[in-house]
Formats: C-alpha cells, structure tokens, sequence
C-alpha cells in the first residue's frame, strides 16, 4: 500500500495573509514612533545648531575682550563667524534671533 505524500510547493492563501496582517500591525506601530523620532531629531539638531551659533559668537567675544573691547558681534549670520563658513540654520523651517547684547539665540520653532 503505496501513501501518497502531499507536495508542498508554494504557501497557502491563509499562511500568506497571516504574514501580511503581522507586517500591518508592525508598520501601524512603527510609524508613527518613526515620526516622533524625526521630530525629536529636528529639535535636537535646532538645539545643537543654536550652541553652534552662541559659541561663535562667545569666541567672538572672548577675541575683542582681548583687544580691550569686548563685544558680541552685531549679527550672527556673518559666514567669518563660523570654521567652515556655513552658517547653522534650523532644520525645520524656523527662524532664529540673536541677541547682540548677551550672545543669546533663540528659535521660533523650537522654543527653549
């Protein structure tokens, strides 16, 4: 008595669509973690490019206090400012404003 054993050769409907359920549920929970992670990232990077632009403007500071006037540049866009010339600009669209008077900076989008 001769079995006959049954082939398997392709996955069925029902193996397929299990995956595919499993890999919605992943990418329902995944996105959105996904996008609070760029947002996270946008602002760490505003935070950092702001500490860029302050210690520019403290060395600024700290090179006429040694030529006996002490000043915070004018400006903080000034490209001279900064070792490679470009100046820092916030990653998501915001504006920053400098304060000449105490070397602050701050970012409309991401406010401290």
């Amino acid at each position: 008595m001769v079995m006959w054993r049954k082939r398997r050769d392709a996955f069925t409907l029902i193996e397929l669509v299990v995956v595919i359920v499993i890999l919605g549920i992943l990418a329902a929970v995944a996105v959105p973690k996904y996008i609070d992670l760029s947002s996270k990232a946008e602002e760490a990077t505003c935070k950092a490019n702001r500490g860029t632009i302050a210690s520019a403007c403290a060395v600024y500071y700290g090179s006429t206090a040694i030529e006996g006037s002490a000043s915070y540049p004018t400006t903080y866009n000034s490209a001279t400012l900064y070792a490679d010339g470009t100046v820092p600009s916030c990653p998501a669209g915001g504006t920053y404003t400098y304060s000449s008077s105490t070397g602050r900076v701050s970012c409309d989008e991401h406010p401290d």
